[in-house]
């Protein structure tokens, strides 16, 4: 059978027709283009033309443990979920598309994080932490951070700080450990060169600090101990606070409880979401 040269050229153009139709090949695109008709993958250009993606992907960056909470119930996927509280780096990831099911695996792709920072006071108080201070300096770091004491200690040392400021001239002399575990020192106050009489100034052995360790977090109460050295009739002060590692520790292990406590059925582990 015989084909006119018009028929020839429709099945010419057929033929290029049907290489440029997209192919399925499971839940992948392909398209033979043009230019040596390159076999090319378009899975994502097709699936970004859509209405709403194949699936969920992405991850989203939550400023407290509420917001997670939330997004946790909106998600409602604790079956193929996993909660990753990793403590040395203060962060908190559900992996939603996880590889929890034995015989199902999952891309890990879809995330929600929360990390705690620190607050910007309790930042303040580990950056001087055992760094000496001058007496004036001493004095104006107290007054500086007064919102962060706690007790009566705290109190102390304030006196403490604003004895010291107020005088013109103190030449301390020796120092003494007392019953009640603070210290006594003895100076001599000078003015206009003459010599006063001798003075004693109490210093409390320990202070406690009542702060926020974690933004949008509550309160923690920390210890501290605060110290000194005489030399040349001069002291200088510095204090150390018990145990700070410990305290963020605690702080952020109140984060992974309360989120174990919630009624979410999420399983929640103890490191990291690689």
């Amino acid at each position: 059978m015989e084909h006119s040269s018009h028929d020839t050229a429709l099945l010419v153009a057929s033929l290029k027709a049907a290489t440029l139709e997209p192919r399925k090949v499971g839940n992948a695109t392909f398209m033979v283009l043009p230019n040596d008709y390159e076999l090319k993958e378009v899975t994502a250009a097709v699936e970004k033309a859509n209405p709403t993606p194949t699936r969920k992907t992405g991850t989203v960056q939550l400023g407290n443990v509420p917001s997670l909470l939330q997004y946790l119930a909106d998600q409602a996927k604790p079956e193929g979920a996993y909660v990753y509280a990793d403590i040395d780096a203060r962060s908190i990831t559900a992996v939603f598309n996880d590889q929890r099911a034995a015989d199902t695996p999952g891309w890990r792709d879809h995330r929600a994080v929360f990390k705690a920072e620190l607050t910007p006071e309790f930042s303040m108080w580990l950056s001087k932490n055992k760094q000496p201070f001058t007496q004036s300096d001493f004095a104006e770091f107290v007054e500086d951070n007064l919102a962060d004491l706690n007790g009566d200690d705290a109190t102390l040392l304030l006196n403490v700080a604003t004895t010291i400021q107020a005088k013109s001239g103190i030449n301390f002399a020796s120092a003494r450990r007392l019953q009640d575990g603070q210290t006594q020192l003895t100076y001599n106050e000078t003015i206009d060169a003459t010599a006063g009489a001798n003075a004693e100034l109490k210093i409390p052995q320990k202070f406690q600090l009542g702060l926020r360790i974690f933004k949008n977090g509550e309160g923690y109460a920390l210890s501290a101990r605060l110290k000194f050295r005489l030399s040349g009739g001069a002291v200088k002060f510095w204090f150390e606070l018990e145990r700070p590692e410990r305290a963020m520790e605690d702080a952020f292990n109140g984060y992974v409880e309360e989120i174990r406590a919630h009624e979410s059925a999420y399983t929640v582990l103890i490191g990291k979401a690689s």
